[in-house]
C-alpha cells in the first residue's frame, strides 16, 4: 500500500512539475516577444529602412522580415562601395540589433547604377513597399533590389494568409510592373 502511494506522489509531483516547465517556457517565450517592444505592431519596411541607413549609409539593397523564437527583426543589406553591411533591426522597436560589415570581394552580380544620375533616381525600398502594398493587400515581408532586362526592379514579396504574392516595381517611377501569386 505505501509502494502504491508513493508511485502516486511521484507520478502527481512529476505531472505538476511539467506542467509547471511548459507554462514557464511558455512565459518566458511571451515575455521575449514583449521584451522586443512595448507594442505587439511592427514598425514597417520605411522605418526599418530609415533606421538601418542612420546605422550605415549606402544602397538597400534587400529588406526580409525574420522571426524567430528570440524575437523578430528586419535584416536590411546595405551596399557601399567595395563592402556590404548587414544591419538587423528590432521589427517592434526600431532599435539596432548589430551591424555586420563584409568585404565586398565577389562579383555576385551586385546592382551598381551606370552613372550618378542613375543612382539619384533610384526610388527607397520603402516606396517600393508603398506602391506594391497599394497593389496587392497583405504585409510586406521582403524587398529585394534586382537588375531586369538591364532596368532596376524591387521585387517586393506581399504576404496574405496563405497567399504569397511577389510585385516587379520599377525602382526609378514605382510604377508596379508585374505580380505574380503563389499559393502556400
Amino acid at each position: 500500500m505505501k509502494k502504491k502511494l508513493w508511485s502516486s506522489i511521484a507520478a502527481a509531483a512529476i505531472l505538476l512539475g511539467g506542467a509547471y516547465s511548459i507554462s514557464e517556457v511558455q512565459a518566458a517565450s511571451a515575455g521575449n516577444s514583449a521584451s522586443a517592444g512595448t507594442s505587439k505592431t511592427l514598425i514597417g519596411i520605411s522605418k526599418a529602412e530609415q533606421a538601418a541607413l542612420k546605422a550605415a549609409p549606402g544602397r538597400v539593397e534587400s529588406i526580409d522580415l525574420e522571426k524567430k523564437l528570440s524575437g523578430a527583426y528586419y535584416e536590411v543589406d546595405i551596399q557601399q562601395q567595395n563592402k556590404e553591411i548587414d544591419v538587423r533591426v528590432d521589427a517592434y522597436t526600431g532599435s539596432i540589433i548589430s551591424v555586420r560589415e563584409e568585404a565586398d570581394d565577389d562579383d555576385d552580380g551586385d546592382i551598381q547604377p551606370a552613372d550618378a544620375a542613375e543612382s539619384k533616381a533610384v526610388i527607397s525600398a520603402a516606396q517600393a513597399a508603398e506602391a506594391a502594398s497599394a497593389a496587392v493587400k497583405g504585409k510586406v515581408v521582403e524587398i529585394d533590389l534586382d537588375r531586369n532586362k538591364g532596368s532596376l526592379v524591387y521585387e517586393v514579396e506581399v504576404r496574405n494568409g496563405k497567399v504569397t504574392t511577389e510585385v516587379g516595381v520599377d525602382a526609378y517611377t514605382a510604377k508596379v510592373l508585374y505580380t505574380d501569386e503563389d499559393w502556400e
